[in-house]
């Protein structure tokens, strides 16, 4: 069995910071410090650097008890998280891509290709799945990759990379497509749905959760080109069949309601006698008048009902 390990820089500036992974068996973790690196300039002027200062590597076995392959894919998957040094993408002294174990070479694309093919097969999958359940049962194992990966996700180049990879994914079809038939199972099932509206209420019903709600609304809202795409989308919305027999239903039902019809009727005439609403609906009863052709229907309509007004 094959494990993975990281060599941390011990400097008390350095924040602990992984300089390299490995994947190996027996004492390879620790033959490069105990033995001359010989093929890493790098990483072996690293080591004597940290001799002179009478310190010691941190190193640290991330995974074990693993199959070869499953080794080569946690290196190669640790090794691009924390970035190369010669890249310019982090600060591993790794000069390759790592799963190069069989003779030391840097393989192609073709054979990692070839390897994530391999470990796809169901005995696979199964297999690496019922190690991933023994390894997490290990209390120790689960603390140091648990302690691990918030360190990694704290790296402002993880940081970065994860944001970008994020960007880029959430925009795809796929992406959208998923989370919609996530989000409506989730939503299918009544005890979820009314645990979130629940707890929407209580937050959005703060005077805190209001007052960020209206504030963000009218930084949006001052946005010209947010709010004419928001009117189009508005007016298109309720310009359509479903649209308009949907909102004549709801207002129908609510002037059902005799407490509520009384309301809003009371509610309208106040609205309607406040000077600035007269003073509005005569200019507004000027501007129609003054065009020829508003006035001419409206006379004509006024001379046809009295020409058909039966005279007592």
């Amino acid at each position: 069995m094959f494990y993975v390990y990281v060599y941390k820089d011990p400097r008390p500036t350095k924040n602990q910071q992984v300089v390299y992974v490995g994947k190996g068996t027996g004492e390879r973790a620790y033959q490069h410090w105990t033995q001359r690196v010989k093929h890493n300039k790098g990483f072996g002027a690293f080591l004597a650097l940290l001799r002179r200062e009478k310190l010691e590597p941190i190193i640290e076995i991330v995974k074990d008890q693993l199959e070869e392959s499953e080794a080569f894919y946690e290196e190669m998957r640790l090794i691009e998280i924390y970035g190369r040094r010669d890249l310019g993408k982090g600060a591993l002294f790794n000069l390759t891509d790592g799963g190069e174990g069989f003779s030391n070479v840097i393989r192609t694309d073709e054979w990692k290709q070839n390897l994530s093919t391999a470990n796809s097969t169901p005995e696979k999958i199964a297999a690496y799945s019922e190690g991933q359940k023994r390894r997490w049962a290990n209390p120790l194992f689960r603390e140091q990759t648990v302690a691990a990966i918030r360190k990694a996700l704290q790296d402002p180049e993880v940081i970065a990379r994860r944001e970008d990879g994020k960007a880029a994914f959430i925009h795809t079809e796929a992406f959208c497509q998923t989370m919609s038939k996530a989000t409506t199972k989730l939503w299918q099932d009544p005890n979820y749905a009314q645990k979130v509206i629940e707890a929407q209420k209580e937050v959005q019903g703060t005077e805190e959760a209001r007052a960020n709600k209206s504030e963000a609304s009218k930084e949006t809202w001052s946005d010209t080109n947010v709010r004419d795409k928001r009117t189009d989308g508005i007016r298109q919305a309720r310009n359509t069949k479903e649209s308009k027999q949907k909102t004549s239903k709801q207002a129908k039902d609510q002037w059902a309601d005799p407490a509520y019809a009384a309301k809003q009727t009371a509610y309208n005439k106040e609205i309607a006698n406040r000077e600035e609403v007269k003073a509005a609906k005569k200019t507004a009863a000027k501007a129609l008048w003054a065009d020829p052709v508003w006035r001419s229907k409206m006379l004509e309509a006024r001379r046809k009902r009295i020409d058909t007004t039966p005279i007592n």
